[in-house]
């Protein structure tokens, strides 16, 4: 009988880590679970199978929208600003990636944020609703031009 697991799950977490002008923390989330959209788990597998040879996470997008994150969704509700991300990291337990987003004091503050999306895909680009959205969560927040946001994000693929 074999005994080897076959299982395979992918989980995402983030955080914001919310910085004043001086650099000091003034909220902090914490890790929290996301929803991986059926979108997300279909590019997971059609680059398994050589169907498409990009998955990389390159833009999160902030927007105004307020409806609970649903397996169908393909974009944010109401995207209002997206950026590059500013770093990718592999970390040191195998199958897990961290994707950074900083978002200056300057940008993002002439909206009141309540999503965010990560988009990944060789179609994702600058333009809103690009790209392949693997996952959006809800988060409430007011940014202004007073403090920074770092929008960071765990993904791991893991043994089941």
């Amino acid at each position: 009988m074999n005994t080897e697991k076959a299982l395979l799950a992918w989980t995402g977490q983030w955080e914001i880590i919310i910085k004043d002008m001086s650099g000091n923390i003034i909220h902090r989330t914490g890790l929290r679970p996301n929803l991986i959209t059926d979108a997300g788990l279909n590019m997971f597998r059609d680059f398994l199978s050589g169907a498409i040879a990009d998955g990389e996470i390159k833009y999160v997008a902030l927007g105004s929208g307020s409806t609970a994150p649903a397996n169908g969704q393909t974009q944010l509700v109401a995207e209002e600003f997206r950026k590059l991300v500013t770093s990718q990291t592999n970390q040191a337990t195998a199958g897990e990636l961290e994707t950074i987003l900083f978002v200056a004091d300057s940008e993002a503050n002439t909206f009141k944020t309540e999503e965010i999306g990560w988009f990944a895909g060789a179609a994702a680009a600058a333009d809103p609703d690009t790209g392949i959205m693997i996952a959006r969560v809800l988060y409430s927040r007011q940014k202004t031009n007073l403090e920074s946001w770092t929008v960071r994000r765990i993904d791991a693929v893991a043994r089941g």
